[in-house]
This record gives C-alpha cells, structure tokens and sequence, in this order.
C-alpha cells in the first residue's frame, strides 16, 4: 500500500513557525523595551538625587551670603565704626578749607 501525505499538514507547520518567529520577535522586542525602561529610570532618579544635592548646596550658600549680608551691616553701623576710629586714634575735625594755589592743591582744618 502506498500512503498519501496531505499537504495542508506542511501549511499548517508553516504557520506555526512563523508564529514561534513573531513571538520570540516580540518577546526579544519586550526585554529590549523593559531594559531601555530601567535604564532610564536608573537615569531619572540619579538626576533627581543630583538635583537634591545641589539644592542643599544653593541652601548653604544663600545662608553663607545672608551671614556675610549681616556682618558688613554690623562694620557699616555708627557704633562700629566710631568703635574704629577710636581704636585708629583719629580725631574729629570742625570745619575743612580747600585751598587751590593753581599748581597744589591743599586740605586743611580750619582753627
């Protein structure tokens, strides 16, 4: 006897591999997606711990410049420096004459 092989059996293999080839496709497609995710996300977060930092840092540095702020308004004030003219042993003058001779100049206290 001789056996007869259908055709359709080869067609439908045919399918089936096919399909096997877009699923391993999509699965392959689906890690590539999912390892771009994390790569990203690790970015992301690394970005956001940066920014933090910095945060804090600009935080200092304006606390920095609000104490330096402070400190030359207390070398500006009457007392402080009344404080270093005392200590420089400077004297108050009265009233001041200029005096212009045309080729010298001159500043002096008037008595």
């Amino acid at each position: 006897m001789i056996a007869y092989h259908k055709k359709c059996h080869n067609k439908n293999f045919e399918k089936s591999r096919g399909l096997a080839v877009v699923s391993v496709l999509i699965s392959f497609s689906l890690l590539i997606l999912s390892l771009l995710y994390l790569v990203q996300t690790n970015s992301l977060v690394g970005c956001s711990y940066k920014i933090r930092q910095q945060k804090e840092y600009l935080g200092k540095l304006k606390k920095n410049k609000q104490n330096i702020e402070m400190e030359i308004a207390g070398w500006h004030s009457p007392a402080k420096l009344e404080q270093i003219v005392d200590s420089l042993g400077l004297v108050e003058i009265g009233e001041v004459m200029h005096l212009d001779t045309g080729e010298k100049s001159m500043t002096m206290k008037n008595l």
